[in-house]
């Protein structure tokens, strides 16, 4: 991944942990997957396409957190990157200077 690409997955990796962190994102989805169970016991047994239908609904919530996740950690290792590339770039004598201070 070049400079750009690593900064533009960090960001990313930013902001999944804004919405991961949000009060109002965890409520939504406790609710959501409250819901879910909630109709999945009211489903009669003979509905199997109902119990499929709910079924798909919480594996999509599981979906959306597991992505959110997947993207704050992408976004830890591009900012490792970025962070690595630039003591690579970084000249002796401001690298001596760094050790020194």
């Amino acid at each position: 991944m070049n400079r750009s690409a690593n900064q533009r997955m960090a960001d990313l990796g930013v902001e999944a942990a804004r919405v991961l962190e949000n009060p109002a994102f965890n409520e939504a989805m406790r609710l959501m997957r409250e819901n879910v169970v909630e109709r999945w016991k009211d489903c009669p047994v003979r509905d199997r396409e109902g119990q499929v239908l709910l079924l798909q609904a919480a594996r999509i919530a599981d979906n959306v957190e597991s992505t959110l996740r997947g993207l704050l950690e992408a976004g830890k290792l591009a900012t490792a990157k970025i962070d690595i590339d630039s003591a690579r770039n970084e000249s002796g004598v401001r690298r001596a200077l760094r050790k020194v201070i």
